[in-house]
């Protein structure tokens, strides 16, 4: 039995808010966007972002695993999935990195957010 829990041990900590599983950091922002998926388009507010996806607030009714767009300062239209939504909240990881020169021009011209939501 002790075996089962221990093959499940990575589901513990995935569900633990502690523990921080992200690829790359996050910088915290607060910019007004939008997102277009299925031929329409959804205002979303950034809250964080980072070179391989963001968090935002949405009210768009997106799907996990949807395919779309996000509009970024310099970058434009850059293609994202869906990875996961809850609470009106949404990640999407983007499906091209943003290089890092192109992320310092983009971060230099996005308000900072300087407490939690």
């Amino acid at each position: 039995m002790s075996s089962l829990f221990a093959n499940l041990n990575h589901v513990m900590r995935s569900r633990d808010p502690a523990v921080d599983q992200r690829r790359a950091p996050r910088d915290l922002v607060d910019m007004v966007s939008h997102v277009t998926a299925r031929g329409r388009t959804h205002g979303v507010r950034i809250i964080n972002i980072s070179p391989l996806g963001a968090m935002s607030r949405s009210d768009g009714g997106l799907l996990v695993g949807e395919q779309m767009t996000i509009w970024l300062p310099i970058v434009k239209d850059h293609p994202a999935e869906v990875r996961w939504v809850e609470d009106g909240r949404l990640g999407v990881e983007f499906l091209r990195p943003i290089p890092p020169r192109t992320y310092d021009a983009l971060m230099a011209l996005v308000p900072p957010r300087r407490t939690a939501w």
